[in-house]
């Protein structure tokens, strides 16, 4: 006779609010946005938020690595059902881009013009709209992101 212990289950839920942060080493608005950005991160856990970083350092190393660059950052896109973001900002750097994790529709945008009280107020707003709105209501004026670079 087998006997088996049944342990919890892990929950795996995942954040409402994923936020695609566009960066690269050699982006000067970025050297600027970051601190704020990364201070307005600590109000958060990973229940509220799943960041997604996509470097885009390796996009002026020549041919070869802005091919890989490209390709990893649509696939990562891809993935966390944004690949669209590569095709309105690819190559854009500086930038936040908050979307809701489970249609990966835009709600928010941040960048260096915002203070870290901004940032953290779109954050928690991102997360209301994802939890609260109905899919494609989350942002009933469109979000405010600036227009698709392409």
């Amino acid at each position: 006779m087998m006997i088996g212990l049944l342990a919890p289950q892990a929950s795996f839920a995942q954040a409402p609010v994923k936020i695609v942060n566009f960066t690269a080493d050699w982006c000067a608005s970025c050297h600027v946005f970051e601190p704020k950005f990364a201070r307005a991160l600590e109000n958060y856990t990973v229940d509220d938020v799943e960041l997604i970083t996509v470097d885009l350092t390796h996009l002026r190393s020549g041919e070869d690595s802005k091919a890989a660059t490209i390709r990893a950052s649509k696939a990562l896109l891809g993935f966390h059902k944004a690949a669209y973001l590569w095709d309105w900002y690819g190559g854009y750097t500086g930038l936040a881009v908050m979307i809701a994790a489970d249609t990966g529709e835009p709600i928010s945008c941040v960048d260096k013009s915002y203070s870290t009280k901004q940032i953290s107020d779109r954050i928690k707003l991102a997360g209301i709209l994802a939890t609260k709105a109905a899919p494609g209501r989350r942002r009933p004026d469109g979000a405010d992101c600036p227009a698709p670079l392409r």
